[in-house]
């Protein structure tokens, strides 16, 4: 499948701590679009592209497609200008728009920058493809949390999940200035706003059936993915 470009942006988009008061909510007129960061260069599981790992017989990269795509929002994917053969075939087979990374050189951010550049959206849920546990009542309930505030995070103590989070595009000149000043940490850039809605863990806890915003990095977490699975 051809990479998506802003030309076909008709087709993808027609304090840390919470912020005080009452948010005001997403005006219905506001677009948003759903980036899912696909990868591709597979340094990390001795070459097996991450998305393409599975989960109870389900890739780890379908897995999150499929809590997502009931939410009736356009839907693209952020991927290496040369993913493995594998994580390619696997991309194109889902069927949806892929934008290739502009800058695949500084992580997660680097996928937030070339969505914001290469769509007309005005909010952005930024989800990692290692997310093997989401689910749509969740993911649902967080964009009814989106606020006017610039980003809304769900935290959990001083942590925060910024692979699973609403971006406003006023984000997009602060987030340019932190790319271009060699900050590549998404918590970094996000605890440099002042604009910041953080979802505490006692208001988000009820859908967590078990391991809600765990990200497979390692075969430890892989295996431990696998026996959650068999539990739920």
């Amino acid at each position: 499948m051809a990479p998506v470009t802003r030309r076909h942006s008709s087709t993808i988009a027609a304090s840390t701590t919470a912020v005080s008061g009452s948010p005001q909510p997403m005006s219905d007129q506001q677009s948003l679009g759903i980036a899912i960061l696909a990868g591709g260069r597979s340094r990390r599981f001795d070459g097996r592209p991450k998305g393409c790992l599975t989960v109870d017989g389900r890739p780890l990269l379908q897995r999150v497609i499929d809590a997502a795509s009931p939410l009736k929002h356009p839907m693209w994917l952020v991927r290496a200008a040369d993913p493995v053969p594998a994580l390619a075939s696997a991309l194109n087979r889902t069927g949806l728009p892929q934008l290739v990374d502009d800058r695949p050189d500084v992580g997660p951010l680097g996928a937030l920058t070339t969505s914001l550049a290469h769509t007309d959206c005005d909010r952005i849920l930024l989800l990692a493809c290692d997310l093997p546990f989401l689910t749509e009542s969740f993911l649902a309930w967080l964009l009814s949390q989106a606020t006017q505030a610039t980003v809304v995070v769900p935290g959990d103590g001083d942590h925060l999940h910024p692979l699973c989070s609403v971006f406003h595009r006023r984000c997009e000149s602060p987030l340019r200035d932190c790319v271009e000043a060699g900050r590549f940490r998404a918590h970094d850039f996000i605890f440099a706003l002042d604009d910041v809605h953080a979802v505490p863990r006692s208001k988000w806890a009820r859908f967590d059936e078990g391991g809600l915003l765990m990200n497979v990095n390692t075969d430890q977490d892989l295996e431990r993915a696998e026996t959650l699975a068999q539990s739920l």
